[in-house]
């Protein structure tokens, strides 16, 4: 059974290293990168992070390993953060710029995410979960969907918020998971629910893989309907003879 889940573990990581390559690819290659720097810095560390601890596992001391994988874990996540700032600035600058009560509204929505965040680390045991940057990232980027949804006239955008989110729900209901399976013993569903996070994460990036749109053939799109909308009905009559 330990075997069968070292195999698991490895196809998974392999797998999940080529498709985020891939999109790496996809990325710069449609101009996203252009646009969305952060997220495509966070692209392109992940697939490394990951290449780079099971390349050294085994071959260095546990200490150092643990240290490594300590340090990197903590950049994921300021990598995440500073994704979740980017998608809020575009947001912003798509529905007008700032406002007095655009600022309140982030305000009250940081205040709310520690908040959440401190509940969640009271209900989950510290056995399962104690990290609060990472739970605090994962609120954080609950919220830029709903807001896209609303403000948004970037479909990559969209998209780039809504795998974020899809994400941040599945990581709470691994962690729901694995708490009722932890209090009840169950180490089989425990171990299960372990391999939901990266199984949708691998979903996620298949869906941006094939969603997303190059920059110039948005604007090109944005540009045509504003044209279509600005045309006067009676120049596209053509008279008859």
């Amino acid at each position: 059974m330990h075997s069968f889940h070292q195999a698991a573990n490895i196809s998974i990581l392999m797998f999940g290293i080529v498709l985020q390559c891939v999109l790496v690819y996809v990325v710069f290659r449609r101009g996203v990168a252009r646009k969305f720097p952060f997220y495509a810095l966070l692209l392109v560390f992940q697939p490394v992070r990951a290449a780079l601890l099971f390349g050294i596992s085994g071959h260095i001391d546990r200490s150092l390993a643990s240290s490594l994988y300590g340090v990197s874990s903590f950049l994921d996540v300021v990598f995440q953060l500073m994704v979740a700032v980017e998608l809020a600035l575009h947001l912003i600058q798509g529905m007008g710029g700032w406002t007095r009560f655009r600022a309140l509204l982030c305000l009250a929505l940081l205040c709310a995410t520690s908040v959440f965040t401190w509940v969640t680390l009271v209900l989950v045991p510290n056995r399962i979960f104690n990290d609060r940057l990472q739970l605090f990232a994962w609120f954080v980027l609950l919220a830029p969907f709903g807001v896209a949804l609303i403000g948004s006239r970037s479909p990559n955008l969209t998209r780039i918020s809504a795998g974020f989110s899809v994400f941040s729900l599945m990581q709470f209901s691994t962690l729901a998971g694995r708490t009722v399976a932890f209090l009840h013993r169950e180490a089989g569903q425990y171990v299960a629910w372990s391999y939901v996070p990266a199984a949708g994460y691998l979903a996620i990036v298949f869906f941006w893989l094939i969603t997303f749109k190059k920059e110039s053939e948005q604007i090109r799109t944005r540009s045509k309907r504003a044209v279509a909308r600005n045309t006067p009905a009676k120049s596209l009559l053509k008279p008859l003879r």
